[in-house]
């Protein structure tokens, strides 16, 4: 698939397109991990995700570069995404422990208490216009309580979805989670 700047139509990049068995063979992988994933504590979880909050914060020159290229976004509406992203992030963290521990209901006669389990596996299709922003309200939340994620970005924002994967891989998110 050629990756074209929208303003002067040249390729950026080309990069492989999925298959039929390219996205059965993810999603096997996917399921597979995420067990484990899931069995990772939600302090964990949550370190990661700040790392991977962490590492586009750091990289906010490239990766609004990326986004301008591809989608046409003026580059100053790129790094407010960006920018934007990080208290959208922040909430999460900060809630992720206190909204994943078990609420006890009663002790007598019989303990019951309520837990929160992951899908599994979750599906984010993402819009073109703010790859980070909106996609991140999906495959944060989903991390972060253990499910397994397939982001198919828009395929006017590839190379940004490349960079999202490249990133959550780097601060520690499994390879296939």
């Amino acid at each position: 698939m050629k990756i074209l700047n929208p303003a002067t139509e040249a390729v950026i990049r080309e990069v492989p397109e999925d298959t039929r068995a390219s996205v059965a063979d993810k999603v096997g992988r996917a399921r597979a991990a995420q067990p484990a994933w899931a069995a990772t504590p939600v302090t964990e979880r949550v370190r990661i995700l700040g790392k991977w909050k962490e590492l586009v914060a750091a990289n906010e020159d490239r990766l609004a570069k990326t986004l301008t290229l591809e989608m046409g976004k003026p580059i100053s509406q790129a790094k407010n995404e960006l920018r934007a992203l990080d208290g959208r992030v922040a909430f999460f963290l900060e809630h992720a422990e206190q909204v994943l521990a078990p609420e006890v209901v009663q002790k007598e006669p019989v303990d019951e208490e309520i837990r929160w389990e992951p899908l599994g596996l979750v599906a984010n299709v993402s819009a073109w216009n703010y790859p980070y922003f909106v996609g991140s309200n999906v495959f944060v939340p989903a991390l972060l309580t253990g499910n397994a994620v397939l982001y198919k970005p828009s395929e006017y924002a590839t190379l940004t979805g490349l960079a999202i994967g490249e990133l959550l891989h780097e601060a520690g998110v499994p390879a296939d989670a």
